[in-house]
């Protein structure tokens, strides 16, 4: 994932898509306070539908991929 950028795009809750299609709310309510709107994250890893990035906390966590776009380098 070196050099892997992306730009938060949504700081608002998420659903989940579970195996026989239907949504649920996703396990995140309200905003989420450690990612900041159009703040440029790097990726450390790419896990099935989430980016691993160092947060507004200085720690690393799985997103989903919806809530970001790739930024070109």
């Amino acid at each position: 994932m070196a050099g892997l950028k992306v730009r938060c795009i949504s700081t608002k809750p998420y659903l989940e898509e579970l195996p026989d299609g239907s949504l649920i709310q996703g396990q995140f309510s309200g905003e989420m306070i450690s990612l900041t709107l159009n703040k440029v994250y790097d990726v450390l890893e790419e896990d099935d539908g989430y980016y691993r990035v160092v947060d507004n906390t200085d720690e690393d966590y799985l997103y989903p991929k919806t809530m970001f776009e790739v930024v070109n380098s």
